[in-house]
């Protein structure tokens, strides 16, 4: 019995180790799991975080787009400007040309011809020419004449040249101004590029990031599962331990139970013969003869 009892108590303390380890890993896993929540949580801002990022990075990008719509459309009305202020700047010196040569041909002021014509008018009105002189006057006065519309042709080509000027200045601002414009949106677009380059970078990071936790939530994770089952081990131990004990226990109290029925098996054994000899019997053993139904019991007792 002894023996018996020793080895229950083994068994219960056993028990009350496994319950302790149950215990301490029912704690370690609810750490575990506060962690598993602050990484997941941790991720999700992260991937928030990305999300509001690539909605920025395409406005952006749908911006840059634009102003390069916008730079290319510009140069292409810079480069025309540009070739109408050289047509413009061409015919400009063709017509100063042609109205210098005009004016050095001419090679008089206008005042002094049309004094000359003139001079030549009064002579033929007042003086007494013959035919021939006054043939080689009006030849003269025509010539003279002749000079004069050379000289109107030229301030017509001055009038030109004064518009053709205007407008080559006129082109020339818009190439200086669509340059300008073109710098400041190669500006823009250099902040851009380094903003999306700066950007990317920084999503990778991120993505870089996001896979670490994800690497680390999985391993934890994992380690959640295997706590969980070796919980479940233990509790089928414990279970097996307190069935063990209970049939132990059992065991025990059967044992006791024959070793009893034994014991008065024997006692009843004595008493009937005490009984047969007719010696005088106590009271246990006229209990035990009668329990046996070795003895009848007495009427109205």
């Amino acid at each position: 019995m002894a023996a018996v009892e020793e080895t229950v108590g083994t068994l219960k303390q056993r028990e009350r180790e496994l319950r302790q380890k149950l215990s301490d890993l029912r704690s370690q896993r609810r750490s575990l799991i506060e962690e598993l929540k602050e990484l997941r949580a941790k991720r999700s801002s992260l991937i928030e975080e990305i999300k509001g990022k690539r909605a920025k990075l395409r406005e952006v990008i749908e911006n840059k787009r634009k102003l390069q719509g916008e730079l290319a459309k510009i140069r292409k009305e810079r480069e025309e400007a540009l070739e109408k202020f050289r047509q413009a700047k061409d015919e400009a010196l063709k017509i100063k040309q042609e109205y210098e040569d005009l004016v050095n041909s001419v090679g008089v002021p206008e005042r002094v011809l049309r004094r000359r014509i003139s001079r030549l008018e009064r002579r033929i009105e007042t003086s007494p020419l013959t035919k021939d002189q006054e043939r080689d006057i009006v030849m003269q006065i025509s010539q003279y004449e002749a000079m004069l519309q050379d000289l109107n042709r030229a301030k017509a080509l001055k009038r030109k040249l004064i518009e053709m000027m205007a407008e080559a200045e006129r082109w020339r601002f818009f190439v200086r101004d669509s340059g300008e414009k073109i710098g400041e949106i190669k500006n823009q677009l250099k902040e851009i590029y380094e903003y999306i380059t700066k950007e990317k970078e920084e999503l990778d990071r991120r993505r870089e990031e996001i896979d670490e936790i994800s690497k680390i939530i999985n391993e934890k994770s994992k380690h959640v599962d295997e706590m969980r089952e070796e919980m479940e081990k233990i509790r089928e131990e414990i279970r097996s331990i307190q069935e063990e004990i209970r049939h132990r226990f059992e065991k025990i109290v059967s044992s006791s139970k024959e070793t009893e029925r034994k014991l008065k098996e024997k006692l009843a054994e004595e008493a009937f013969k005490k009984y047969k000899a007719g010696e005088k019997l106590t009271i246990d053993e006229l209990k035990v003869l009668m329990e046996l139904g070795l003895l009848e019991k007495p009427a109205g007792g």
